[in-house]
């Protein structure tokens, strides 16, 4: 039994669900303003808050951010109108715990209460890796926790190797949907001729070899999370059949004709810059708002100071175990060479580095145990490349940049962001022309993965060197 305030400025509403929650056991009364509200829970603190947005006099969001002033520990969760979906967003960063879109059945509402009643006393489950200190990790990791219950769409945005599958698993781990399956796709992964088969299943004799029935991702991840990871690559042909999808929350598998019903949660992201593909026509306008109704950015490894150490820590003492290795500490220079290293794949590749110190190192890590690119040694050598190609040779590299100076000033974050890309692009496509390499040398020589690399020359339009 739970003390439930209910705060709206229709009283024909109020009285429905004062009678509901009663009927479910629960304590319940109502006040009809912002004000009110802020009296009774003055005068006795209630378990949780049901909030209307749109109120006369005091609106719901300035009454949200008294209530959360006033009483930090209340959970409140705001009702909204159907298009007010920027709105509830906006009220959950102020401390909303979950929104409900009007008009909401008895079932919604009463499985949206008891899981934020249950999870009063729990602490939010942790994963082992979303490790860091950093300021701006720590906000990530605030933001995904804080967006888990609802069941918005969230775009998590990042660098290839910042962690974007472990904390789509901690949103799922925080969500009212914990219980149900995780389903994860890679989009960079399928031929393009494959997308509508593997999300929505097959049904018998669909096209020729499917020789049964198959259920896809969709239906699998039914009453839990989809991760649809690299969103970017998502073709266009087929961007408007899964827009459609996620607006009417209903689907047909390939060949069939049963229309089937969808409850499921969907998690993507993205190493490449949306907005641009969107002004490129590469995707959608509605397909990416509908996909970013909350955006996450997760930091790279190189602006995360500190965490270098605490994560190459836990990698050192996860593989030691695993590996039955004697490794028990990192040495002061070893640890000075990781944390001066610029890591561009991120945590993924400061585990990789980890693992294979690991298995070089005796009691003590030393700088000696480390990759050698991790210690600044390796260069290509001159053989790996025709005798025409310019290694060895220092290149200019020249980058223009337009930008417009209003009232505002300039986003000198996006004008960064800008003039990396078209640098980016200008030595990939001069690598492109002056050295023949195979795919996996390529990656190796601009110090990414091959995934990335690949990503990066669709991206600009270059040849794929057969990167696999």
């Amino acid at each position: 039994m739970a003390n439930i305030l209910i705060v709206d400025d229709e009283p024909n509403l109020c009285r429905l669900l004062t009678m509901l929650l009663r009927e479910h056991g629960h304590r319940a009364r109502y006040v009809l303003s912002g004000e009110d509200a802020l009296t009774a829970a003055a005068e006795h603190v209630p378990d949780l808050a049901l909030l209307d947005l749109n109120m006369t006099g005091m609106d719901g969001m300035e009454t949200l951010r008294r209530l959360k002033r006033q009483a930090p520990e209340l959970q409140v969760v705001i009702m909204s109108a159907v298009g007010d979906l920027s709105v509830a967003v906006r009220a959950m960063k102020q401390g909303a715990v979950d929104f409900l879109s009007k008009p909401f059945d008895n079932k919604a509402l009463l499985s949206t209460i008891d899981t934020h009643l249950a999870n009063r006393s729990e602490a939010p489950p942790d994963s082992p890796l979303l490790i860091g200190q950093s300021p701006t990790f720590l906000t990530a990791v605030d933001e995904a926790r804080k967006f888990a219950p609802p069941d918005i769409n969230v775009l998590l945005l990042g660098e290839t190797g910042t962690g974007k599958e472990l904390f789509a698993k901690t949103i799922h781990a925080c969500s009212k949907r914990r219980n149900g399956p995780f389903v994860a796709m890679d989009c960079s992964m399928l031929a393009e001729n494959l997308f509508e088969s593997e999300l929505f299943g097959y049904e018998k004799g669909a096209f020729t070899g499917a020789d049964t029935s198959r259920i896809g991702r969709l239906e699998l991840a039914q009453g839990g999370t989809l991760f649809l990871d690299e969103i970017g690559n998502l073709p266009l042909a087929f961007q408007a059949k899964m827009l459609r999808v996620l607006q009417e929350r209903r689907m047909v598998r390939v060949g069939g004709r049963k229309t089937i019903a969808l409850d499921v949660r969907l998690i993507s992201a993205t190493n490449v810059n949306v907005k641009e593909a969107v002004q490129a026509g590469r995707f959608r306008q509605d397909l990416f708002y509908r996909l970013q109704e909350v955006a996450i950015n997760l930091p790279p490894l190189r602006e995360r100071p500190g965490d270098v150490r605490l994560l190459a820590e836990r990698f050192v003492a996860t593989y030691a175990k695993a590996f039955q290795a004697p490794v028990a500490s990192i040495s002061p220079e070893a640890l000075r060479t990781l944390e001066s290293h610029p890591w561009p794949g991120n945590v993924r590749e400061l585990e990789n580095a980890m693992k294979s110190a690991v298995v070089r190192a005796a009691d003590i890590m030393r700088r000696e145990d480390l990759p050698p690119e991790i210690q600044g040694e390796c260069a290509a050598p001159a053989a790996s490349a025709p005798a025409s190609a310019p290694i060895g040779r220092r290149q200019r590299l020249l980058v223009e940049i337009e930008y417009e100076l209003d009232a505002l000033g300039v986003d000198l974050k996006a004008i960064g962001a800008q003039a990396a890309e078209r640098a980016e692009s200008q030595v990939l496509q001069d690598l492109s022309k002056r050295v023949r390499v195979a795919g996996s040398r390529l990656a190796k020589m601009v110090n990414v993965d091959p995934k990335t690399l690949r990503t990066k020359l669709r991206k600009y339009g270059l040849e794929t060197h057969g990167i696999s």
